[in-house]
C-alpha cells in the first residue's frame, strides 16, 4: 500500500488539531474539527463531517451556552504536494453567518487552481451593498450581486487566516473571546507565516539563498549528488 494516504491523512489531523485549538482558544468552547477522507483521495476538515456529509455542519462562536451571534462555515480540501511530502490546502472556505437567520455575511475563499479567471484567494460580501451595486450597475452589470465579485486579497502565499477573521470578530465586538485569546491567536497566526514561509522558501530557493547570503550567512546550492527528489 502506498504511505501517500496515510501521509496526508495524518498531515491533515494535525492541522484540524491546530486549527481546533486556535478556535478553543479564541471564541469557541471544545468543538473538534474532523477529517473525512474523500473519494477523490482528497483530505476534507470541517465540523461534524462524515463520509455522506463532506461539508458538515457551521461552528457557533461563543463560550457559552447562551445563543451564538454568528457561527463559522468552515471547509478546507487537503493534498499533498508535488513531492508527496508537504501539506497543501486545495481549497479552504471560511464563512461568517448570522445565526439568528442563517445569512450570510462574509465569505474567504481560496482555490490553488481556479478554474476561470478570478484570482486564488478572494473575498466575498454578501447582503446589501448599495456602493457595489450602485458600480456594477454603471458597468452595465445591474442583474450581477455583490456577493458575485471576487475581491482579490494576497494571493496564495499571503491570503487571509482562520486568525485573521476570528480578530475581525473579537475587535468589532461581534463575539467574546477568551481573556487571554491574543496570545492564543498569535501563536496560531506564527504557525501559519512560517508554513508558507517554508513553503515561499521550497518554491524559490535561490531567492532564500540570496538574502541569507546578504545577511552573513553562507548558503550555496547543493551538489547533484545530494539533491533528493
Amino acid at each position: 500500500m502506498s504511505r501517500r494516504p496515510l501521509d496526508l491523512r495524518r498531515q491533515a489531523k494535525s492541522f484540524a488539531d491546530e486549527l481546533s485549538a486556535t478556535l478553543n482558544g479564541t471564541v469557541t468552547d471544545g468543538i473538534r474539527l474532523v477529517v473525512v477522507m474523500a473519494a477523490s483521495g482528497q483530505a476534507v476538515i470541517g465540523y461534524r463531517l462524515n463520509k455522506s456529509d463532506l461539508y458538515g455542519a457551521d461552528i457557533d462562536l461563543t463560550l457559552s451556552l447562551s445563543p451564538a451571534r454568528l457561527r463559522l462555515r468552515l471547509h478546507h480540501t487537503l493534498v499533498l504536494d508535488e513531492s508527496n511530502r508537504h501539506l497543501t490546502t486545495d481549497k479552504s472556505t471560511y464563512t461568517l453567518v448570522t445565526a439568528d437567520n442563517d445569512v450570510a455575511v462574509l465569505t474567504y475563499d481560496y482555490v490553488r487552481d481556479p478554474p476561470n479567471k478570478y484570482p486564488e484567494a478572494h473575498l466575498h460580501i454578501d447582503g446589501d451593498a448599495p456602493g457595489l451595486q450602485r458600480l456594477l450597475s454603471l458597468s452595465g452589470r445591474a442583474k450581477k450581486r455583490p456577493v458575485a465579485l471576487h475581491l482579490p486579497v494576497g494571493g496564495r502565499r499571503y491570503r487571509p487566516s482562520l486568525e485573521d477573521l476570528i480578530e475581525f470578530c473579537i475587535l468589532e465586538d461581534l463575539v467574546t473571546p477568551r481573556p487571554d485569546w491574543q496570545s492564543a491567536l498569535e501563536a496560531s497566526r506564527d504557525r501559519f507565516h512560517t508554513q508558507q514561509l517554508r513553503a515561499a522558501v521550497r518554491r524559490k530557493p535561490d531567492e532564500a539563498a540570496s538574502v541569507l547570503r546578504d545577511i552573513g550567512w553562507t548558503a550555496s546550492a547543493p551538489s547533484d549528488s545530494c539533491v533528493r527528489t
